[in-house]
């Protein structure tokens, strides 16, 4: 796959060749170097690791309210999410990555995801980008059909 090309912060224009040594900024020129240089600038805050957020205990339900089994994504739903353009551009935030492991990772993953979406722009716009992508109205399906478009959905 070809590595997606980046624009120059500076003009907006050209493919960047460099980066600013200080605040890793791509730029495609000397002359668009020097105008960025004319503003001071700093070395980008490392991305935190994400607080441990504590989560309540999974409890069981009674039978008679247990739901059946998602479906799991088919094959052609898999590749497609696997392909989209949208969701690789949002999967380069760390911090977004992160906060996926930890709900795949959870031993309560409902509560993390609906947190998420709730307090998580980034989040909430990655799960959506899934359902639309399925062919699900985002908004609409609820904790389950997220988890199963996220590949953490019940198992038959």
């Amino acid at each position: 796959m070809e590595k997606s090309k980046k624009i120059c912060g500076v003009c907006d224009t050209n493919e960047s060749k460099y980066k600013c040594p200080n605040c890793t900024l791509p730029y495609c020129s000397l002359v668009c170097y020097k105008k960025h240089k004319e503003t001071p600038c700093e070395k980008p805050a490392p991305i935190p690791e994400p607080e441990t957020i504590p989560v309540p205990p999974v409890e069981p339900k009674p039978d008679y309210l247990e739901e059946e089994s998602v479906a799991l994504l088919n094959e052609e739903q898999l590749s497609r999410i696997a392909q989209s353009a949208r969701l690789q551009e949002l999967l380069k935030n760390e911090g977004l990555r992160r906060l996926v492991r930890m709900i795949d990772s959870s031993e309560n993953p409902e509560y993390l995801l609906d947190k998420a979406r709730k307090e998580d722009q980034r989040f909430r716009e990655f799960s959506e980008e899934i359902l639309t992508i399925v062919g699900r109205a985002p908004g609409q399906t609820g904790t389950e059909q997220v988890l199963e478009a996220i590949g953490m959905g019940k198992q038959p």
